[in-house]
């Protein structure tokens, strides 16, 4: 339903996704499209993903308009013994998703996704993507009953239909292989979109997702020349994007929209966290099922499994957690709007968007801080994984970690426009689904009045919590707008 007051007539919208961009390196000499977009349009500089602050998290958020505990997608890694006994699945391949999804009966991701809402609606959607197989899947995974177009680099096995890829490829070449900077694979994906996708498909809503900075940040460091290659690039393929639909017939209807799925902080300090934890008493390994005492889904955030329902020892665990130096926030299960998880000193997983049956009883984060980084980026952390020290990372709650890049812009939107209201990845798709006349029913984002010329601007409220688990003292900052929900900031220090 259109919000009262303005009535706008938006008939395609463009998502461009910049994966892993933070916002203050949206600067002149590295983005000038995304400077010259901003102009055009409105700026969000409070935005916010969803935590975890992780790509796979993200991208099914974004399809789905809600947060983890709503579609499932809980982690980057999560255990699912029907699907893997001996490992955690691994949502960076489709191949795991796949088998994942066969396990739970078609409910890996609850609820209506976009391209249900599309295809319900008589309209086309089509995603193409230079990021993994797992991630390209997850922004469409209905696309072969829908009939919808999903491009992935990786091949025509992870695309639908194949034998479009294979068409693709045969005029446009294979995707180059894989590189740092992934530069050649995004113009590829671009050339794709412009003179493929866009005259022979138009779909309703696209979804193009570069694979930089984020690829480089991990794989050849936070201040590497290869990122800052890769930005640049990625801004390239937006200004080509931008122009050519400038010159599309209907281009004053059309809006674009340009996301980054997380932030990322430098990696400074490492733990092995299987370890740490068998070396503390608590016996540890990574698989779904096993002998050990707790099976862990490694990462920030941890997903703890304690393999025996003993309350005694989820607060032993949590209270031995809370005097780890490598230890951020603390989590555990919680009632409906509660502030405090069953144990106590810890937080409510429900604060955070995570309380779901495919979370286990103890989550947490890795420790960070403020201190500068890489080329003068603020934020450093600990991490457990193959991301080592002077990479960058993500999943925690740093505020570089979960302030994402988000401008809107075209039909109606409010040119040269600042909103200092939070907002974030979820309010993408009930904008967009207001501007196609769509219900969003169901979404738990909102409609970005304030982006245009005659929308409302709400009230937005904020709050503090903070809580201490014996010597530890965890804050989080939340904020809202009516019943829309964002994630500012958690912190956590030992006293």
């Amino acid at each position: 339903m259109r919000a009262e007051g303005y009535a706008l007539a938006m008939t395609k919208a463009t998502i461009v996704v910049f994966d892993g961009l933070r916002p203050d390196l949206v600067r002149p000499d590295l983005t000038p499209n995304l400077m010259a977009l901003a102009r055009a349009g409105c700026r969000f500089p409070n935005s916010r993903c969803v935590f975890p602050s992780e790509t796979r998290v993200n991208a099914a958020s974004l399809a789905a308009g809600r947060p983890p505990q709503s579609h499932g997608l809980v982690a980057n890694t999560f255990h699912l013994a029907g699907a893997f006994a001996d490992r955690a699945v691994r949502t960076s391949e489709m191949a795991d998703l796949v088998v994942a999804e066969q396990a739970l009966g078609g409910t890996l991701l609850q609820g209506p996704m976009l391209g249900d809402r599309l295809a319900a609606a008589g309209r086309r959607y089509a995603t193409l993507s230079t990021g993994s197989s797992g991630g390209s899947w997850l922004l469409n995974h209905r696309a072969e009953r829908h009939g919808h177009l999903r491009w992935s680099a990786h091949g025509a096995q992870w695309s639908s239909p194949g034998s479009r890829w294979e068409e693709i490829a045969a005029r446009f070449g294979p995707p180059p292989a894989a590189a740092k900077p992934q530069s050649a694979r995004m113009r590829h994906m671009t050339d794709i979109y412009l003179d493929y996708v866009l005259p022979t498909d138009d779909p309703d809503i696209a979804v193009l997702w570069l694979a930089e900075p984020d690829y480089s940040f991990h794989y050849a460091g936070l201040a590497s020349r290869e990122a800052r290659e890769g930005i640049a690039e990625a801004d390239r393929c937006l200004g080509r994007i931008v122009d050519a639909l400038g010159q599309r017939p209907d281009a004053a209807d059309r809006v674009v929209v340009a996301v980054s799925d997380h932030g990322h902080v430098l990696v400074d300090r490492e733990i092995d966290l299987v370890a740490a934890f068998s070396e503390a008493g608590f016996s540890a390994d990574k698989r779904a099922q096993g002998e050990a005492l707790v099976g862990l889904a490694p990462g920030s955030p941890t997903l703890a499994t304690l393999r025996r329902s003993d309350p005694g020892l989820l607060r032993d665990l949590a209270a031995w957690l809370g005097e780890q130096p490598w230890c951020g926030l603390i989590f555990t299960p919680g009632t409906p709007d509660a502030i405090e998880g069953v144990v106590p000193g810890t937080f409510a997983r429900g604060l955070v968007g995570v309380e779901h049956a495919r979370v286990p009883d103890l989550v947490f984060t890795l420790a960070d801080d403020d201190r500068d980084g890489a080329a003068g980026l603020d934020g450093t952390r600990w991490n457990d994984g193959p991301i080592g020290q002077g990479a960058g990372m993500h999943g925690g709650l740093h505020a570089r970690e979960m302030n994402n890049l988000l401008i809107l812009a075209g039909a109606g939107v409010r040119a040269g426009a600042v909103s200092d209201l939070p907002a974030g990845i979820l309010d993408v798709q009930p904008t967009l689904l207001h501007l196609l006349g769509m219900p969003s029913g169901g979404c738990k984002g909102r409609v970005l009045s304030e982006a245009f010329h005659d929308g409302a601007t709400p009230v937005a409220a904020r709050r503090s919590l903070s809580l201490n688990l014996g010597r530890r003292r965890q804050t989080l900052n939340l904020s809202s707008v009516g019943t829309a929900r964002y994630i500012d900031r958690g912190t956590s220090a030992l006293g």
